[in-house]
């Protein structure tokens, strides 16, 4: 908990901030109970918030636990008020529904409140030290509850006075300018000067590196620890991480960094892994687990494996044991028997495993598992802070969302991102602000909205400001650690009022991440000048080497090649080596309903509702058979999608996917045709290798012809493009397989062999169809697309396999995604989205 006041050490005079600990220690206050709202939710919901809890439980419990937390705040003696004289409401029915819940915790209250409320509840004279607070500390936006402690204490106590309060920073200064606060309406600008700078860096990590060398150059020069402070949000890990590599001691870090609930994530986990089906990244996250008995490089060779597609868990086999609980985890559970049999055997043989069984409350009976209550019953903590511990020498550490603790002559602020300085508003999640006054004005409560979200982020900027004499260094991660992209603070705009000549507050930024290291102001390592690089020859040479047998079978004989495989070797010949070699992209990344994701649901359905020899479906038992089709499909391929919360894209693609099929129904009908294949293998001999894939679907037109289609999760627009500019492959090369079949038993091909064969484009999110190589006749919906549609596709291919043939992988170039987009009409994925190291062997060229 966050005191907003500070106070005295009546034997040395120092002024400080109290902690939980300090003040239950000098309290002798009561160990707390535990606070657990979460479970109350749930245990008996409240019409108020009950459907919401149904959809989105995490969210739901998160929300009104917050409100809760502001409803007690609000309070100046932390117990349940009384709602008074309120109409009946919105206000007053939400009101009441987060006054009951409170009363249903009983004497539990948010973490470092308990102390709290025991001071305010205690007789004058109990304490075992006296604790002055200084007068004129309050945060006049402090809370209720801490406005009551501050009173209580300095009518026992008294006050000491403070020092008075001024602009710190030398007049003139950019900085002295800021301190009269940074959203007053005027403020006097001036030639920017060395009292404020502005860096950016890749992430949070670089930018502790960087604070830390910056902190360890002021203290070379003279400057005292004491007299630096660090300003940060969230996670201090980072900044443990870089003061301790450059020696630089810090004061304010917790006693105990944050840890991860290990015990409630594991739960989570193996509760998600025995519900099909399994996410790749659960069964990923189980394996790099420290619970688990194998060594961290086993669970990340493990891992790996799993994200690329395999699943079986080989690297285990060395220690049959770890395989044993491998086959165990990666089992699925059909009944609540089963699930509990699963669990408690894996716990059995796992770290901690006790404790995670606790986790999981599995109930009794032979029935199906209720999967969202069970994944609702699972707690887990987040991640404990304890008391900061501040000693007089060090760095002073101080926190973005609370006033400082003690002043500073070099203020190094590390995150200096959207939603930070000042901390961006947030609403209540209970009311609305127009409710807030509402309510304030009935019962007194002072609960926090918008308007006073935003005047207290700018009251702490102002205060973390005004506790700087010399210097204020902002950083600015353009990443965050997931890599994901950043922007600089809001308040970056309020700064650059104080400096003239400034027409874009970004214009102030000095982006050290495009400057050698040399020219940083400091460098966190010494780093050796970078060489410079090598051009990049043509082609990559491998004299001696099949490249096209790089991938055999177990009997020694060249696998064959898909035409997916034989599309990137189009666009790129690196990306496809390295497909070949094993050394392709892999994503790490949560299951989303993407464009991949979408294709793969909607091909399982058209395969399951148009059938092989059977005639077209009625409009009415296609539609049924679309939502049968439907769910089977995303137990196959995306559970996720089954939760509650996915609700509305789940609803979204079975829409589409039923239009879809209607629309390829009147298709068939128009056609004449019949199906005599679906997700049929076909393989085959073309431009001199060994091909082989799955087509879509085979249909047989009434003169006796094939028509081999490729169900596309796409418009119309752009296959016709590719289709036009001469540059398509895919659907080609399965006409080219039943031209050259190779045979083998039972392939089925049988009734495909000495056909006149066409291709055919079904395009799904339109209904478009295109066909080459068969004319439709007059009236038919078909587009015919002509015979020219991948002249192009195979001359490049051909010269593609010539260069393999001969040893050499020629390396993409600077135009040739531009080329591929413009003359080809397609997106060349294997260049736009494909691996870093097919980017880095791009070839620079000087475009015409």
């Amino acid at each position: 908990m966050f005191y907003p006041f500070l106070v005295v050490d009546p034997r040395s005079g120092l002024q400080y901030r109290l902690t939980d600990t300090g003040l239950a220690e000098l309290s002798l206050a009561p160990k707390a109970p535990e606070w657990a709202p979460g479970r109350a939710i749930l245990e008996n919901p409240d019409p108020v918030w009950r459907d919401s809890l149904a959809n989105a439980p995490v969210e739901t419990i998160s929300a009104v636990s917050a409100a809760l937390e502001g409803l007690v705040l609000a309070t100046a003696d932390l117990r349940a008020p009384a709602t008074g004289p309120m109409e009946d409401s919105r206000a007053r029915r939400h009101l009441d529904a987060l006054v009951e819940l409170w009363r249903k915790l009983g004497d539990a209250l948010p973490e470092g409140l308990a102390p709290v409320r025991h001071v305010l509840e205690l007789p004058h004279g109990r304490f075992l030290d006296p604790l002055p607070v200084v007068q004129g500390s309050l945060d006049p936006h402090a809370p209720a509850a801490m406005k009551a402690l501050y009173a209580r204490l300095q009518q026992e106590f008294g006050a000491v006075e403070a020092p008075a309060k001024g602009r710190a920073a030398r007049e003139g200064s950019r900085l002295h300018a800021l301190q009269g606060g940074v959203a007053e309406a005027a403020i006097e600008a001036g030639p920017k000067d060395d009292s404020l700078a502005f860096y950016g860096l890749r992430d949070l990590a670089a930018c502790a590196d960087f604070a830390a060398a910056r902190a360890r150059a002021l203290i070379e020069s003279g400057i005292s620890a004491r007299e630096i402070a660090v300003l940060a949000s969230g996670d201090p890990c980072q900044i443990a991480r870089a003061f301790a590599e450059q020696g630089v001691p810090i004061s304010g870090l917790p006693s105990s960094l944050p840890e991860r609930d290990i015990i409630g994530e594991t739960a989570l986990q193996l509760a998600l892994a025995k519900r099909t089906p399994t996410p790749a990244m659960v069964l990923a996250s189980l394996t790099l687990s420290p619970l688990m008995p194998w060594s961290a490089q086993t669970g990340r060779d493990l891992a790996e494996n799993l994200i690329g597609g395999d699943f079986r868990g080989d690297v285990l086999s060395p220690t049959p044991a770890h395989k044993d609980l491998w086959t165990d985890i990666r089992a699925s559970a059909g009944s609540l028997a089963q699930l509990r049999f699963l669990i408690d055997r894996i716990c059995e043989r796992i770290a901690n495993g006790n404790e995670v069984r606790a986790r999981l409350s599995i109930p009794p009976g032979e029935g199906n598992p209720d999967w969202e209550a069970i994944l609702r019953g699972i707690q887990i903590a987040p991640p404990l802070v304890a008391d900061p511990e501040r000693n007089l020498e060090g760095v002073s550490l101080w926190s973005a969302l609370e006033s400082p603790w003690r002043p500073c002559r070099h203020l190094i602020v590390t995150d200096f991102t959207d939603g930070l300085y000042p901390t961006r508003p947030r609403a209540n999640p209970m009311f609305l602000d127009s409710e807030i006054i509402t309510i304030r004005a009935t019962t007194g409560l002072h609960l926090r909205g918008r308007a006073e979200g935003l005047a207290q982020g700018l009251s702490l900027f102002d205060q973390q400001l005004q506790a700087v004499t010399d210097t204020v260094t902002f950083l600015i991660p353009w990443r965050d650690l997931a890599g994901a992209r950043q922007q600089p603070s809001a308040g970056l705009s309020l700064v650059a009022r104080a400096i003239s000549g400034v027409e874009d507050a970004q214009d102030l930024i000095l982006d050290l991440s495009r400057l050698p290291p040399g020219d940083w102001p400091v460098a966190h390592h010494r780093l050796p000048p970078l060489p410079e690089p090598d051009d990049l020859p043509e082609a990559l040479s491998f004299p001696g080497i099949d490249l096209l047998a790089l991938r055999r079978k177990d009997d020694g004989t060249t696998k064959p090649q898909s035409p997916s495989r034989l599309e990137t070797l189009l666009v790129s010949p690196l990306a496809w080596l390295l497909e070949e070699v094993g050394a392709g992209g892999m994503s790490w990344s949560a299951e989303e309903l993407d464009v991949m994701a979408k294709g793969n649901i909607a091909h399982d359905v058209f395969e399951h509702v148009f059938l092989k020899d059977q005639p077209v479906p009625e409009a009415a038992a296609l539609t049924v058979a679309v939502a049968e089709a439907s769910d089977r499909a995303l137990t196959r391929h995306a559970g996720f999608l089954r939760s509650a919360s996915w609700e509305m894209e789940r609803s979204g693609l079975e829409r589409e996917i039923l239009q879809a099929a209607l629309r390829w129904r009147e298709h068939l009908l128009a056609l004449g045709a019949k199906i005599i294949g679906n997700e049929i293998w076909l393989a085959g001999e073309a431009h001199g290798i060994n091909l082989h894939g799955k087509a879509d679907a085979i249909l047989e037109l009434p003169d006796g012809a094939l028509l081999v289609v490729d169900h596309k999760k796409s418009g119309t627009s752009g296959r016709r493009r590719r289709m036009e500019a001469g540059w398509d492959l895919q659907a080609g090369l399965y006409r080219d397989m039943l031209a050259r079949p190779i045979r083998r038993e039972g392939d089925g091909m049988d009734p495909l062999i000495g056909r006149k064969v066409g291709i055919a484009y079904h395009l799904m999110n339109d209904g478009g169809l295109l066909t080459s190589g068969l004319v439709p006749a007059d009236g038919s919906p078909a587009r015919d697309m002509g015979d020219a549609v991948n002249d192009a596709a195979v001359a490049m291919l051909a010269e593609r396999l010539a260069q393999l043939g001969a040893g050499r992988v020629v390396l993409n170039t600077s135009a040739d995604e531009g080329f591929f987009k413009k003359e080809a009409g397609f997106t060349p994925y294997a260049l736009t989205d494909g691996s870093t190291l097919v980017t880095a062997f791009i070839r620079q060229i000087e475009e015409a």
